[in-house]
């Protein structure tokens, strides 16, 4: 080991002493210490394996997440930058213990990551105590995902392409020791070089976002920098200095620039760059591969196993790279390098930013495939590769989905150029589609679009079509494949200025910011509108499009009989009288299957007198209350009969259905408000117990919160039940309006169990009241209010995205509130320890709700809203 002179240890330490927690640190033990910290002469840092301090079998089973290749965005990224924490303990207090055991203390901040916290491992990727030790932390060694820096404002998760580095102590108010500065200097340095980083330098970085779900937050900064300067606020770690920081760690860098290493004496040769590492033989086959080193350094296996061969470290799809000093810039497309051989202009008008740009080595480059080159298109050509045809516009290939189209765009078959492969060399972009105002209908489909800004709004019934005056003869049928091509833009709705009225309803309406406003009537007499202009339309067509609306202006409600200024409508005897109310004034239906019948035979009753009916709703038999009335299924096709109590307080009973709850055997949940259907569905092939019901008397058998739970989580979870079940009863079903029910009864939709379940549970009735008519909204419709039990990595890392978990429609636009990342509160009541299968973590946390309830931090308005991010909570009814 090379010796240090008195005059090298002096030539830093003249007047100083230095401090570390309690106790003074001599020049002489500064250099017994460094020695130890650093493999052989070479300045190279020892870096004490995961082993040392997660050791026993106790330990290792708090550890719940490991890194994954196959996430998007993978747990493996290539390393961008280096970011540096203090542990903020107070080095006078034994908690600290870091002077006398930083094993336990490490073995602490472990427990509370991985077990309180909920990351399911320690945060950072190392640690450094304060005698320079260095640990390994976070499995998965170099460029895995680590757990240390997220933005809450923002919702930027720089924990990808990050390496997290904790230096135990507070250092408010005192730096660090020189040793813990050397150390410091020798790790990164490493790590920089290993990972081809400038420690010097500065670049910008493309940040995950969870709002976006994809990289679009950007850093722009130095590559060694300390919490405090990616999280605006955060002050850690105060004092240290990162200039001496970065000018020690480069120097250090270029020293280690040509170093190769082997195991402990073994004679494998091992090469680590660009965050990998290659193998050989011995010394004299690198040699003969062409390498070449300054220094052949021998160091722990397990240091070296930091770094894999196999696992090169890619950068996601739509990057743009360059290697160091070349203006070159590739676009990184299905894991393929494309050499952008465009101008500056034209790499601005194709949607890049040289702000995105990352720069890497050569050899990094080189781990890429290659791919097309690619190149900007002359505008308004027409090319083919045979096969198909596009249109060149922005510098992109825009594809003609159908012959049909390319005619309709008025195009000329004989300017189309045929340039075979070359077409790869330019970006796709968005399709052509048929002009605004086309009218579009899926061959052998019933339902008709309007195309509208390339998209496809659906009419919702053949009455608006004609109401807004459209003509059948113009609708175009076109292959149903070509018409999946068109992202979905809503219902086609009335256009402003419209005076609507709901049949069987007083109410008449104004669409105005494409939103019905209530018109009293005063107003209807101020404005002079008139009853020949109100548009009278069915009231499921009016609820389905629009579920939110306001007053126009405030007035004492009139009678609800007609007013004696009002015009009459011809041919109607009176007309009725624009009111004061909300949009709807009835509440909606819901039909829940409950089980699947299966015996030859059902049992029918209820609490009052009841009528028993066939599938035309033709009463076939009458019976007085609690009387059973059975039913026998001789043909499963066509089961049906339907039992309807003769007055609203009257309770259908299924008699021959037991389902008894363990922890009270007594109660039977067979009991339901409304009517109850045995009925065939030919969509599953199955014999169903249907129970048909007002919404708010469902919401009432809701099993999904207790009678204990605190009040502001039932009404939390009530109004995220009552917006999930309108939005499948306005869809038409969650599986299909060909299915014979909205919802089942499980918890695969949501946990119902009738009449019964209220009996035992008056808190949740009293929910439910509180509540009535409330539910959440994103840009004017009900949500799919996604809820599950939670887990503890919600508090740290968020909930999951529907897109990530669902994929499909989530992942289109319309569905931002559930883009996740939306985190607990401290100390939730969890149920579940990890997220997956049923315990989803999309959108609401239940555990989090209880918390948020428990403390009073929020009301159950503001717990919706904090979960499904930009909703509106509106009383509907």
């Amino acid at each position: 080991m090379k010796s240090i002179t008195k005059k090298s240890i002096w030539g830093f330490m003249i007047g100083s002493v230095i401090l570390t927690g309690v106790n003074f640190v001599r020049p002489y033990q500064i250099q017994a210490q460094n020695e130890a910290l650093v493999w052989g002469d070479s300045d190279v840092p020892q870096i004490l394996p995961r082993s040392t301090w997660d050791n026993t079998p106790t330990l290792n089973a708090l550890m719940t997440w490991v890194p994954d290749k196959n996430a998007s965005p993978s747990d493996w990224q290539p390393v961008e930058r280096i970011i540096i924490h203090d542990t903020g303990c107070d080095l006078a207090n034994a908690t600290c213990n870091n002077n006398q055991n930083p094993v336990a203390t490490i073995q602490g901040i472990y427990r509370y990551h991985a077990v309180t916290r909920g990351w399911g491992d320690i945060g950072y990727n190392y640690i450094i105590d304060q005698q320079g030790r260095v640990y390994e932390g976070r499995y998965g060694g170099n460029g895995s995902r680590a757990a240390h820096v997220f933005v809450d404002r923002t919702r930027d998760n720089f924990n990808f392409g990050t390496i997290g580095i904790v230096v135990m102590g507070n250092y408010a108010n005192a730096p660090p020791s020189e040793v813990v500065y050397q150390s410091l200097a020798r790790l990164i340095g490493w790590l920089a070089q290993v990972n081809n980083l400038d420690p010097q330098g500065t670049r910008s970085s493309s940040i995950w976002n969870l709002l976006t779900s994809e990289f679009s937050s950007l850093y722009n900064g130095p590559i060694v920098v300390g919490h405090k300067d990616v999280e605006k606020g955060n002050p850690d770690p105060k004092t240290f200095d990162f200039v001496r920081i970065r000018s020690e760690a480069a120097a250090l860098a270029q020293k280690y620039k040509n170093y190769v290493y082997q195991a402990d004496g073994w004679p494998k040769v091992y090469k680590l760059a660009i965050g990998t590492r290659q193998i050989y033989e011995n010394i004299q086959a690198y040699v003969a591969a062409g390498g070449t080193y300054d220094k052949l350094i021998s160091i722990s296996q397990s240091q070296l196993d930091l770094f894999s061969e196999s696992r090169f470290l890619k950068y996601p799809d739509n990057s743009l790279l360059q290697i160091f000093g070349n203006p070159t810039v590739y676009l990184i497309q299905d894991g393929k390098k494309r050499n952008l051989s465009v101008s500056a202009k034209q790499f601005m008008a194709l949607g890049f930013d040289f702000a995105r740009v990352r720069s890497v080595s050569a050899e990094e480059l080189a781990g890429y495939g290659e791919g097309n080159p690619v190149k900007y298109g002359t505008d308004k050509q027409l090319l083919s590769d045979g096969q198909r045809v596009y249109l060149i516009q922005g510098g992109k290939k825009r594809w003609v989905s159908s012959e049909e189209l390319f005619v309709v765009l008025g195009y000329s078959w004989a300017k189309v150029k045929n340039v075979g492969a070359e077409l790869g060399n330019y970006l796709e972009g968005a399709i052509l589609t048929y002009p605004d105002g086309t009218l579009a209908r899926a061959i052998g489909g019933v339902a008709v679009y309007l195309v509208e800004g390339g998209k496809r709004k659906q009419f919702i019934s053949a009455e608006i079509f004609i109401n807004l005056k459209y003509n059948w003869a113009k609708v175009k049928n076109i292959p149903a494949a070509e018409l999946a091509y068109y992202p979905s833009g809503g219902y086609v709705k009335y256009g402003e200025g419209t005076l609507l009225r709901p049949k069987n309803e007083n109410n008449v309406y104004l669409i105005s910011g494409g939103q019905p406003v209530a018109v009293d009537a005063a107003t209807f007499k101020k404005k002079k509108y008139k009853w020949a202009n109100v548009l009278v339309i069915a009231a499921q067509d009016f609820h389905v499009l629009y579920r939110s609306g306001s007053l126009l202006q405030s007035s004492p409600a009139p009678s609800a009989t007609p007013s004696p200024s009002a015009t009459p409508t011809p041919g109607v005897s009176s007309s009725p009288t624009p009111a004061v109310s909300p949009i709807s004034a009835t509440v909606p239906k819901i039909r829940v299957a409950i089980y699947e019948v299966i015996a030859g035979s059902v049992a029918l009753t209820a609490s009052t007198a009841y009528n028993i009916l066939d599938k035309n709703g033709q009463i076939v038999a009458i019976g007085a209350a609690n009387e059973n009335y059975v039913y026998n299924i001789s043909s499963p096709a066509s089961a049906f009969v339907k039992i309807v109590p003769q007055t609203a307080d009257g309770i259908a009973q299924i008699v021959s259905h037991e389902e008894h709850p363990a922890w009270n055997p007594s109660l039977n949940y067979n009991q339901f408000h409304g009517a109850v259907e045995i009925v065939y569905s030919a969509k599953s092939n199955k014999v169903w117990a249907v129970n048909e019901l007002d919404l708010e008397d469902y919401l009432k058998g809701i099993a999904e919160i207790s009678q204990t739970d605190p009040i502001q989580h039932q009404k939390t979870m009530i109004v995220a039940a009552r917006t999930y079940a309108d939005y499948y009863i306005l869809k038409g079903g969650k599986r299909g309006t060909d299915e014979v029910y909205i919802l089942n009864s499980t918890s695969n939709d949501q946990l119902y169990k009738g009449y019964a379940r209220e009996t035992v549970a008056p808190a949740v009735v009293a929910a439910v009241n509180a509540t009535r008519g409330e539910m959440a909204f994103y840009n004017g419709s009900p949500i799919i209010t996604a809820y599950s039990s939670g887990a503890p990595e919600l508090y740290t890392s968020g909930t999951k995205s529907a897109c990530s978990v669902w994929g499909s429609q989530f992942c289109q636009a319309g569905f931002e509130y559930l883009a996740g990342g939306v985190k607990d509160p401290a100390n939730a009541p969890y149920t579940q320890s990890v997220c997956g299968g049923g315990n989803h973590c999309v959108g609401l946390s239940a555990a989090g709700s209880r918390q948020f309830a428990i403390t009073g931090a929020k009301n159950y308005q503001e717990v919706l809203k904090h979960y499904y991010t930009g909703v509106e909570i509106k009383k509907v009814y």
